[in-house]
């Protein structure tokens, strides 16, 4: 299980549900890796780990020991830019979704390049 907090860390749990804390990445910033206010994260089919970084309106992904993979979106209100991405899912054919609330929508990612 994974959990963000407002200092701009992400922290893995043990999956046994036993909430002992595990790991953590990430510091409040606006580069690769770096958050300003991470909301929601997500765990992929292949174990890696979406976060939406709402003030810098962006999606990390990382892996799952929190190494940076690659980020999109900027801030805006055109196809693939946001206004405070908030949460993250992904769906089983690889889709990504993600709610972006200053937008009031939600956008569908396909699973290419973003992966």
């Amino acid at each position: 299980m994974y959990s963000t907090n407002v200092s701009g860390t992400v922290m893995s749990e043990r999956p046994d549900f036993v909430v002992e804390f595990v790991s953590q990445w990430g510091t409040s910033c606006t580069g690769d890796g770096e958050f300003y206010d991470p909301r929601g994260v997500a765990v992929a089919s292949d174990g890696s780990v979406y976060v939406s970084d709402y003030r810098n309106h962006r999606i990390q992904k990382f892996t799952s020991e929190g190494l940076f993979v690659s980020k999109w979106g900027t801030e805006g209100t055109s196809d693939g830019e946001f206004d405070g991405p908030t949460f993250v899912a992904e769906a089983s054919d690889g889709s990504v979704y993600v709610t972006d609330s200053g937008n009031y929508r939600i956008q569908k990612f396909s699973p290419r390049p973003y992966r």
